[in-house]
């Protein structure tokens, strides 16, 4: 009885190439969906931290426009206060030059 003939050997091992060859193409291709979905992840997880990072740019903005608002309307306060201290200031300061002129050139004999 004679074995298997070169052929069938032959054919057996170009078989199990091309069943190696089919098994590697498939893995390349889960491979690259699988790649291709992490990429796409990545990219969604980037859009979410720019997303993250705008929304507290602009409360920090926001923020600090309205702490800036309120120190502008402390300066504006002050500065009013201090218009009006100085007005005040110019009047005590009238009056005493007043006063001061009138005690000098009052006649001391009379």
């Amino acid at each position: 009885m004679a074995g298997p003939s070169p052929d069938t050997h032959v054919a057996d091992a170009i078989n199990r190439v091309l069943s190696a060859e089919h098994a590697a193409a498939a893995e390349i291709i889960s491979a690259q969906a699988a790649a291709q979905a992490q990429v796409e992840a990545a990219r969604e997880r980037r859009r979410t931290i720019l997303e993250t990072a705008r929304q507290r740019v602009m409360r920090l903005h926001e923020r600090a426009q309205a702490r800036l608002a309120t120190k502008l309307a402390e300066l504006d306060a002050a500065a009013a206060a201090e218009a009006r201290d100085d007005a005040a200031l110019e009047t005590v300061a009238a009056a005493a030059v007043t006063s001061l002129a009138e005690r000098l050139t009052r006649d001391s004999t009379a």
